[in-house]
């Protein structure tokens, strides 16, 4: 990395900098984890900006928002979900720019792959530094059709947008003219392209690419690494490689291995040998029967990697829930795990309230149920409720429909569905208003509309998730809440 790029993406952060200072020990946040409205004066002050005079929610204010999303992804500052604070961050002002970059790219684009502002973006620096045209450019790309689902346009592409959020980064000048930090952005887009994905790349560099994907996304990009490669010869290699590497990107590795099924015992067993992925290798081998398991020293080194995947993935909120969903902040006591202390450090005092979510779920209008459920549950536990709710076993294809994305058990293997496992309640609802479709048993659907009504604090003397209202079907309330109580849900 030259100095001259490390100066200029540095200046290209300043706005995120600036607000990172106004930050400070602390700014009140949303359920959703960005400024509440009334901060945003004072925010706004900080960068100097204007703000609307009507303003729904931070996130529409785009000179804000952007430097804000680019801080948290950069670490510049934590969020929880009562406030965020700021913080110090050591490391190379390029890779920290290109990250806050690729946060927002990620946020502002609508595919189902998250990709359609980096196609664009990619195609409006490649245009200018090649000199052609934008639609021109995207007809050589492979994700081209992604580019049109991205910011706020109603129609068409919406170039104008792009190059807004690539001059607030300095990858562009006033002019709409590439910088050198432009240049190098585009060398570096050029290099994570889905296209650019191919057997020759180095296995180190293919666990960066994947590493932050989700796993659909992920899988796709390895198998094109994979080629010709036998499968078993292949996974170990990954898992050679995710032994030296991050928490993140070890998980990463373990997740598409994990995709070959028996293929690829051998590479498991050779992985009992390395320190850091045995407890994942013991994991993996007793899934196909193999081995003893994992003892308790070995599930507490899991619960580290995976919550220090979800860190690094999501943020700390989803690093705190993964943490207590899996027993709590004592789990990480003597898990052996380097990162376990820092880990503890940071979770207990990132200040995380968990909200109650008062939800109506409805077939049709003379069929609903009214249910009060922690705003920490996956999708993957909301499917149990709902199917407790209304009667279902549960056990047939379904899939939730969150803003036009899609989300399911990976297990059933649909195509273009992300994983239910991965995505809270506290993400899926802005507040109280939102919504969201559950369809049951795909083959012949019951349909269900799921809207959040109210956003509340939990009350000590309740056990959650509980019903407290509904009608049709018999609706019978202390039958369902029995049902409910039978999940073990952890309270909030």
């Amino acid at each position: 990395m030259t100095s001259q790029i490390s100066t200029l993406a540095g200046r290209g952060l300043s706005h995120a900098v600036q607000l990172t200072g106004w930050v400070g020990k602390g700014k009140p946040v949303t359920a959703k984890g960005v400024l509440r409205p009334s901060e945003l004066p004072g925010a706004a002050a900080a960068l100097g900006v204007k703000v609307p005079a009507k303003v729904r929610t931070a996130a529409d204010v785009a000179p804000i928002h952007w430097p804000w999303v680019a801080a948290e992804a950069a670490g510049l500052i934590e969020v929880g979900t009562a406030k965020a604070v700021a913080c110090e961050v050591d490391g190379d002002p390029a890779e920290l720019w290109l990250t806050g970059l690729d946060a927002v790219l990620r946020a502002e684009s609508h595919d189902i792959g998250r990709r359609g502002a980096f196609t664009l973006c990619r195609a409006v620096l490649t245009a200018r530094i090649e000199d052609r045209s934008v639609e021109h450019v995207l007809g050589g790309y492979e994700d081209g059709d992604t580019a049109e689902l991205c910011f706020r346009q109603s129609e068409g592409l919406p170039v104008d947008d792009a190059i807004a959020l690539l001059q607030s980064f300095g990858a562009l000048d006033s002019s709409g003219e590439p910088t050198a930090l432009g240049e190098w952005a585009r060398e570096r887009f050029e290099e994570r392209a889905p296209e650019s994905v191919t057997p020759a790349l180095p296995v180190a560099e293919l666990l960066a690419r994947v590493a932050p994907l989700p796993e659909d996304e992920a899988w796709r990009l390895a198998l094109r690494w994979f080629g010709e490669r036998p499968p078993v010869f292949g996974a170990s290699q990954l898992l050679h490689a995710a032994e030296f590497a991050s928490p993140v990107e070890r998980v990463a590795a373990v997740v598409v291995v994990a995709g070959f099924g028996d293929e690829v015992l051998a590479a498991w067993r050779n992985a009992l040998r390395y320190k850091n992925l045995r407890a994942h290798a013991a994991a993996a081998l007793a899934d196909w029967g193999e081995g003893g398991g994992v003892d308790e020293a070995q599930r507490r080194w899991l619960v580290v990697e995976y919550a220090l995947a979800a860190r690094a993935k999501g943020g700390v909120e989803d690093a705190f829930h993964y943490v207590r969903d899996s027993g709590g902040l004592e789990v990480l006591a003597e898990a052996g795990h380097p990162g376990a202390a820092d880990l503890h450090r940071v979770l207990t005092t990132a200040n995380i309230r968990i909200r109650v979510r008062q939800l109506k779920i409805s077939r049709e209008a003379a069929v609903w149920r009214r249910v009060l459920v922690p705003d920490s549950l996956t999708l993957a536990r909301l499917h149990e409720i709902v199917a407790l709710l209304h009667g279902h076993s549960g056990d047939e294809l379904h899939e939730f429909d969150v803003d036009g994305l899609r989300y399911s058990d990976p297990f059933y293997g649909l195509a273009d569905r992300r994983d239910e496992h991965e995505v809270r309640l506290s993400t899926v609802f802005r507040g109280a208003g939102g919504g969201l479709t559950y369809r049951y048993d795909l083959a012949a659907p019951w349909e269900y509309r799921i809207a959040c009504e109210k956003v509340l604090a939990p009350s000590a003397e309740l056990t959650y998730p509980r019903c407290v209202a509904g009608e049709g079907d018999r609706f019978d309330q202390d039958a369902v809440n029995r049902r409910l109580a039978a999940l073990r849900i952890p309270q909030p």
